[in-house]
């Protein structure tokens, strides 16, 4: 069972509080000064509207977290196999000892499983009942919801980018549907958020998804698939397929091949990315943005070749 904190760890996380909310006042000092448009913004002057935007309903985040407690958290989520832990803890929400699922073995160790339970304690996701230790909040349904926050932080956080994330557009033939969007140097992102494993993913999300992207005609698209499984094993060919079929649909325009970029990261039209989370979830997209706004069109300096 996870231990209580002490003095000494409740001083520590003040401590930890004050150097937050000094980092937070130096963003805002950054936003201030720079160029920094909130996305709702860019989507009004479209014509874009919404009835949705960062909703809190399927988060593991407690409502009123406190910033060194969120910021702490969002450090915590940059690791995979914290990811996976919580995956596991929503999947088994309803275990009899949702305490110890043996299956995460697998992916850290016991004394870090003990690690990430203090953690989610403190932080206010996880509760202790008689039973053992559950979540606090019994109306998340998937990780899904909480990924998106994650990916929305990690574009304002390491990118200076805007982001907002589970938006609902009106009157879209898609549906308007829409994980996460970011306004990214005066051009507008898609990022699509997959949070199951690629063997769980079937060809008509990739169809969906590829409508989402002709209806909202963003700058560039990444979907995003957190694991560290290849993607040329099932996703490429399943982009393919779909790729195919809409030729067949719309009638014969030239053929853009799928190609590698790096490691398991494909450019698809030149404008859509399909990426995973290995090594690094951040880095992956830091690379595809570098190419995105440094290198496109510059075949010597393309990401793949460096």
């Amino acid at each position: 069972m996870a231990k209580r904190p002490t003095v000494e760890e409740e001083l520590a996380e003040i401590k930890s509080q004050l150097g937050v909310l000094q980092q937070q006042v130096e963003e805002i000092q950054k936003k201030l000064e720079g160029p920094f448009v909130p996305v709702a913004e860019i989507l009004r002057r479209r014509g874009l509207a919404f009835r949705r935007a960062n909703p809190t309903d399927n988060l593991l985040l407690p409502p009123k977290i406190s910033p060194a407690k969120e910021h702490q958290f969002y450090e915590m989520m940059k690791r995979y196999s914290f990811r996976i832990f919580l995956r596991e803890l929503i999947a088994r929400r309803d275990s009899s000892s949702p305490s110890r699922p043996t299956s995460l073995q697998r992916f850290c160790s016991p004394e870090v499983e003990e690690e990430y339970l203090l953690i989610l304690l403190r932080c206010g996701i996880l509760r202790e009942r008689k039973s053992g230790i559950a979540l606090a909040h019994d109306g998340v349904r998937n990780f899904g919801g909480t990924l998106e926050w994650f990916v929305a932080q990690v574009m304002e956080r390491e990118f200076s980018s805007s982001a907002i994330w589970g938006v609902r557009l009106d009157h879209l033939k898609s549906g308007g549907d829409y994980d996460v969007l970011s306004w990214v140097e005066g051009n507008l992102l898609y990022l699509e958020v997959k949070s199951s494993p690629p063997k769980h993913i079937e060809g008509s999300e990739i169809g969906s998804f590829l409508d989402r992207v002709e209806a909202l005609r963003p700058n560039f698209a990444i979907l995003l698939v957190d694991t560290e499984l290849r993607m040329k094993d099932k996703i490429v060919p399943l982009f393919g397929e779909e790729l195919a079929d809409k030729e067949v649909a719309t009638g014969p325009g030239e053929a853009k091949p799928i190609r590698r970029l790096f490691d398991e990261t494909f450019l698809i039209q030149d404008q859509i990315f399909l990426t995973n989370s290995r090594p690094n979830l951040i880095s992956n997209l830091a690379r595809i943005l570098r190419w995105w706004l440094g290198s496109k069109g510059n075949r010597a300096m393309e990401a793949g070749d460096d």
